[in-house]
């Protein structure tokens, strides 16, 4: 799988879910490559979930930021390697409240 399948398969998955209405949270994902660093912003409000690419000029203090290689993300992706352990191994960093990430779940792909 590639970033951009994983990508468009959280696109179908959070025009498909309807959430809870609860507090707004944005969430962060800086993905770094050997060629680029992307910035993917999750948001979650109103009951919906959006996810969108934007510029590193136009970012603001998320909830919370994750920053983690390509790599990284898509053994998480497909289960190769646990969220824990990538943390432990010091494959993500998480910068704000990373209890906010366990939301994540209702856009992840099923394996």
């Amino acid at each position: 799988m590639t970033i951009e399948e994983l990508f468009a398969k959280i696109r179908t998955k959070a025009d498909q879910i309807s959430l809870d209405e609860r507090p707004p949270v944005s969430i962060l994902l800086n993905i770094l490559s050997l060629e680029t660093e992307k910035y993917w912003l999750v948001r979650l409000a109103n009951g919906q979930a959006t996810l969108d690419e934007v510029q590193t000029g136009s970012l603001f203090e998320p909830d919370v930021m994750v920053s983690l290689s390509e790599e990284t993300l898509l053994s998480l992706a497909s289960r190769e390697l646990s969220p824990l352990k990538a943390f432990l191994l010091g494959r993500v960093k998480i910068k704000g409240d990373s209890g906010l990430l366990s939301q994540l779940k209702y856009l992840w792909p099923e394996s």
